[in-house]
């Protein structure tokens, strides 16, 4: 699953050479083949293909709900003219935002695998969340080892860290708040209206464990 950085003959070397199966976020103007329509645009193209469903789907980044349509069509490159591709042409009922247009390996027969392509490409931002934070807040950005064991190690402890934070963020969501206002307080519009639990959660963490280690030391 990629985003439209990687939308270019390249990535669909690269994937075919390796055989793996792909979706990526492809550019409007990039031209696809298809067998009745030619050689065109992606945008262009896309005006063919009426919708063949719709829903209501949520979008969390803009915090609005709002109607989408779906259509897909099968298509080729022009340097890779053997491989089937799929395009999949996401839009916005109301026309508030420009249409989303999918590129894939993988075979949609149906509208249900369209919408399946459709939801995995929209759960990119929770992906890219999690790297985030692994790599800004656990550490994982520039480990200082140098054998390769070594980081494996330490990835592994990261994951369990990490598990462990989005546990107590499932399991014991009804104390979180507390835990937080006592041990991570933040004040203003930010962090009132910035959604970052598993931050503040591990900084209340670190300054309990902080806060009893220099308890013990003064009564040792």
């Amino acid at each position: 699953m990629l985003d439209r950085g990687y939308a270019n003959a390249w990535t669909i070397e690269w994937m075919n050479e390796f055989k793996q199966d792909f979706l990526v976020r492809w550019k409007k103007t990039h031209l696809l083949c298809h067998s009745e329509k030619g050689t065109k645009q992606t945008h262009l193209l896309a005006r063919s293909f009426k919708a063949v469903g719709r829903k209501m789907l949520r979008d969390n980044q803009r915090k609005i709900s709002k109607y989408v349509t779906i259509a897909y069509t099968q298509v080729t490159h022009a340097d890779f003219k053997d491989k089937s591709l799929w395009l999949i042409i996401v839009r916005d009922k109301k026309s508030l935002q420009p249409p989303m247009y999918l590129l894939t390996s993988i075979a949609i027969t149906n509208t249900r695998l369209a919408w399946e392509m459709c939801h995995s490409y929209m759960h990119r931002w929770n992906i890219e969340q999690t790297f985030r934070c692994s790599k800004a807040e656990l550490g994982m950005e520039s480990p200082r080892l140098w054998f390769w064991e070594n980081r494996l190690k330490l990835l592994a402890i990261v994951a369990l860290v990490y598990d462990f934070l989005l546990m107590l963020l499932r399991n014991w969501s009804h104390w979180i708040p507390l835990f937080l206002r006592h041990w991570c307080h933040r004040t203003g519009n930010r962090y009132r209206n910035a959604s970052i639990p598993i931050y503040r959660l591990r900084l209340a963490i670190s300054h309990v464990l902080y806060t009893a280690c220099c308890a013990c030391q003064t009564s040792g």
